[in-house]
């Protein structure tokens, strides 16, 4: 056992940390106060594990889908960090919105299990990591104990990332940051050539870039399940010549983007018989399996399924979904495979894809999903989209915001917004609203919209897009994480975006703040604006002006904004 020292900004808390294993760890030369990295070399599993008070925490943000917003005991908060699921990154966080500690490992961690919670017999927080895959010989442990916003806590962490992984980071294409369409919600299986043509003429006419086709252009089976994977051909009956239907969507100025699972093989694919014996189980029942990628011949098979679509039928770019089912525990041994994980096998497999659609299409794009938040996966992907969430405008909003918080320069995109054909117009903004901070994606037959909801519609994809600036490279604050973010403010050069959830009070100081009524209530309250006149142009969840004046606030100044409606206070 080896043992190392950590030590808070003014110096009066210290604790001992161990890392037990055959390593060593060695602390980096950091001059900032609070922030200490050390070098760990290991030649297999090793554990590091350390207390640390935090009695004013109220949550543990972690990078994952489940946004349980709760402080884990020690024995419950063992998370299996994957290349192709979560990241090794975690910060307590107390109700002002400060960074109490912040741990990382450095992105070439591909496999390791994050654990930290609450140890009951001392009350501290405990942290304990225990790496068993790395990129290289070393890895780099890095604990942030300064006092601070916990978003510019991680943005430490990702720029870390970023400069680790450096000129490996894929492009991020302009397109990648427009809004698209997606035909899950809007078609789910019964997806055709000819409703994806109407999507993407409407979508043009609605300002978005790219249509998205998802599951069910490969088979004729409609019952959401998997059986028929593998293949990844077109089915003859609803997409009869894909070359021409991909032309013809270009000719309406959409990009076009298609789905696959590469993980997932059906027992009545044309493959299954040829690879069935290269496979790490059974996924779904006993008629889906997962594919393993640390063979040669599986990864050659994806390969020429993922690439084909781009250099055959000229789509320009893949949704690849199911990538977190490669993440599987007790993974029986693979002879005659050239790899020693699965995850170093996913690797090799997304970069020889990723290397050839770049070679037929520079700008191409690459969605993945939440869980997949890996920065290794920065070197394939060029957007990622929050989790499934249909009709849920909150959980969009706590997983876009997730998503951006630890992203680096990845573009994140809402899940598809949904919503009922008879809500009100309200309800409409809310989906928007949820989504603000990202990049939005639209599953709904646009052409067949009400009057009232296409105005709305047409509103908030403009707003989003002329705002984009500052809402999507603004610097993002959002508060309360314990509370699924009451609030969440971005600050550009120009101007300052806040969209107000659960809590109405809204501090202002910058000349010109828009503040988006994201809550139930239709009156916000500011404070900062007092003593100083301001023109204040109040829109409802339409666009449409409701009010205009100016004035001179004092103290607390209430201001009524319709629900989904916006407040535009410029400072004279």
């Amino acid at each position: 056992m080896t043992t190392f020292d950590l030590r808070s900004p003014d110096g009066r808390t210290t604790r001992t940390g161990t890392l037990t294993g055959t390593g060593t760890i060695t602390p980096r030369p950091v001059a900032t106060p609070g922030l200490q990295s050390y070098d760990v070399r290991s030649d297999g599993s090793v554990t590091l594990r350390w207390t640390w008070p935090a009695e004013e925490a109220v949550t543990l943000w972690r990078p994952t889908q489940d946004s349980r917003r709760n402080l884990p005991t020690d024995w419950g908060s063992h998370r299996d960090v994957r290349s192709v699921r979560s990241a090794p990154a975690a910060t307590l966080v107390d109700a002002q919105d400060r960074a109490i500690v912040t741990v990382s490992l450095s992105s070439n961690v591909r496999d390791c299990d994050f654990a930290v919670g609450v140890n009951e017999e001392t009350a501290e927080q405990l942290f304990e990591l225990t790496v068993t895959d790395v990129e290289g010989e070393s890895f780099a442990l890095r604990i942030d104990t300064r006092t601070q916003h916990f978003a510019e806590a991680l943005r430490g962490v990702s720029d870390e990332w970023t400069a680790e992984l450096a000129d490996r980071i894929a492009r991020v294409p302009d397109v990648a940051r427009t809004a698209m369409y997606s035909t899950w919600y809007s078609d789910h299986q019964h997806v055709s050539a000819e409703s994806v043509e109407r999507h993407a003429r409407a979508g043009t006419a609605y300002g978005c870039t790219a249509v998205i086709v998802d599951d069910g252009w490969q088979t004729d089976d409609t019952r959401r399940g998997y059986a028929y994977c593998g293949d990844w051909e077109p089915t003859s009956q609803t997409f009869p010549d894909m070359a021409a239907h991909v032309r013809r969507v270009h000719e309406l100025g959409q990009r076009y983007v298609l789905w696959l699972a590469p993980p997932l093989i059906g027992v009545h694919s044309k493959a299954w018989d040829r690879l069935k014996d290269r496979t790490l189980g059974f996924a779904d029942g006993e008629v889906t399996a997962v594919l393993d990628p640390r063979y040669p011949e599986v990864r050659e098979h994806l390969v020429e399924c993922c690439v084909r679509p781009a250099r055959d039928w000229g789509v320009d770019g893949l949704k690849l979904d199911f990538i977190d089912s490669w993440a599987r525990d007790d993974v029986p041994p693979a002879p005659g495979s050239d790899c020693e994980s699965v995850d170093e096998g996913v690797e090799r497999f997304l970069q020889a894809v990723t290397d050839e659609l770049r070679r037929l299409r520079a700008d191409v794009l690459i969605e993945f999903r939440q869980d997949y938040v890996h920065p290794r996966l920065w070197q394939f992907g060029t957007f990622l989209r929050a989790g499934d969430c249909a009709l849920d405008p909150v959980e969009n909003r706590v997983r876009t915001v997730d998503c951006r918080l630890l992203a680096g320069d990845r573009a994140v995109h809402s899940d598809m917004l949904l919503w009922h054909p008879k809500a009100s117009a309200e309800n409409v903004a809310q989906q928007f609203i949820g989504a603000l901070f990202s990049t939005p994606q639209v599953s709904m037959e646009l052409d067949a919209l009400s009057p009232e909801h296409e105005q709305v519609v047409r509103h908030w994809l403009g707003f989003m897009r002329d705002h984009a600036d500052v809402l999507l490279h603004g610097v993002l604050l959002p508060s309360r994480a314990d509370a699924r973010y009451t609030q969440v403010r971005a600050v550009g050069a120009a101007e300052t975006i806040v969209a107000v959830f659960a809590n109405p009070v809204v501090r202002v100081s910058d000349p010109c703040t828009l503040v988006v009524n994201g809550g139930a209530d239709g009156r916000i309250y500011v404070e900062g604006a007092e003593d100083r006149p301001v023109e204040l142009v109040v829109s409802d969840c339409a666009g449409g002006e409701v009010s205009r004046s100016t004035t001179t606030p004092a103290g607390l100044w209430a201001i009524d904004v319709p629900v989904g409606g916006v407040a535009r206070i410029v400072r004279i």
